[in-house]
């Protein structure tokens, strides 16, 4: 708990300070979001729920392989996993899907409540012996015997003096539970050795109920997915000189508090586009059709869902159905990730520069 016991001497750069009020000033905005997205706010969660769980899934437990076609299959409650790399993943969905439940109870940061995350997370994925606490072994004043402590007690020590130091309001949030994270990971709470995994996933929830809601729309994971080897390598310098009190945390916090800053002005781009689309005459499916025309000849689903993060699976395929009914469109395989080819090309009106035939006369 090096980190945390240092956190009041720790000075903040110049540039973290000046990036954390930008980030500030985005947050001032979440009532707006919160009122603009409340008629689609719930499909909107389940569906960036389901994004989490993929992308964390991909980012943390590389050497299980799973196709996208499948993990979009089990998300269904009605299908069955067949390995470990699918409960893994079914584990994850159930942990993202109650992350993002509105009327769920909120996570409170103790033993308890981080010991059941724990054991959800790898739930019959672990041996039950992995997900117990490690243990420290101390010399008995004999000097001849020894005998262990649980780490369960120092984490019970460690989320005192976390609450302490937020109970003094003299640390920001985010700077605050980033140091809890650091120093969970650093002491391997637990005697797997995914610690580092348990401690980033307690971080996002607990900025989650810290204001920070632009994970409730769109993908944190999946940010953090596209700058994995960034993050790695930051996480790797925060371990060194951590035993002596000296963790390199810094450059840390600029990474997290660069990616939520991103997530922030993009939310405010889809925000634009989201009120925009709700005040068309035209329809959805027209709105969808005008973006299929903009698109390659070749285009797949998962293009119009970048245009149109926040229209539903539903309003897509009706209007791939009606489109290729009218003949328009033909898909090109089957399945979620088929392709489609268009069967028209839009029009272009294209200047060709002739030579005037001008009689001049002899």
């Amino acid at each position: 708990m090096n980190c945390i016991d240092n956190i009041n001497r720790t000075p903040i750069p110049s540039d973290i300070f000046m990036s954390t009020l930008k980030l500030y000033y985005q947050l001032g905005r979440n009532e707006v979001y919160q009122q603009l997205f409340k008629n689609d706010f719930a499909r909107i969660r389940e569906q960036n729920a389901y994004l989490e769980a993929t992308a964390f899934f991909r980012a943390f437990f590389p050497s299980f392989k799973v196709s996208d076609a499948r993990l979009r299959s089990l998300r269904l409650s009605s299908t069955v996993a067949k390995n470990k790399a699918e409960v893994q993943y079914k584990n994850i969905i159930a942990i993202f899907l109650m992350i993002h439940e509105r009327s769920g109870q909120p996570f409170h940061l103790n033993v308890t409540e981080i010991n059941d995350l724990t054991k959800l997370l790898f739930k019959n994925v672990l041996p039950p012996e992995k997900l117990q606490y490690r243990k420290l072994e101390r010399q008995r004043p004999s000097l001849i015997a020894s005998d262990s402590l649980s780490l369960r007690e120092q984490l019970e020590e460690l989320i005192r003096k976390v609450q302490e130091v937020k109970k003094q309001g003299n640390s920001e949030p985010l700077f605050l539970y980033l140091n809890f994270m650091v120093d969970f990971m650093n002491m391997e709470i637990y005697k797997h050795d995914q610690n580092d995994v348990v401690a980033l996933l307690v971080f996002y929830i607990m900025m989650l109920q810290e204001g920070i809601i632009v994970a409730s729309y769109l993908s944190f994971f999946a940010k953090l997915l596209l700058n994995l080897d960034e993050y790695r390598k930051l996480l790797d310098k925060t371990r060194f000189g951590w035993s002596e009190g000296f963790s390199e945390i810094m450059p840390l916090a600029r990474f997290m508090i660069r990616v939520y800053h991103q997530l922030y002005l993009e939310l405010r781009d889809y925000a634009r586009d989201y009120e925009y689309e709700s005040q068309l005459e035209i329809s959805k499916s027209d709105y969808i059709e005008n973006t299929i025309g903009k698109l390659p000849e070749v285009f797949q689903k998962a293009d119009i869902r970048l245009k149109h993060p926040f229209i539903s699976d539903s309003t897509i395929n009706r209007t791939l159905k009606r489109l290729q009914e009218e003949n328009k469109i033909r898909p090109l395989g089957t399945g979620r990730s088929a392709k489609w080819i268009k069967l028209y090309h839009k029009e272009t009106n294209k200047y060709s520069p002739e030579q005037l035939g001008l009689d001049l006369g002899d």
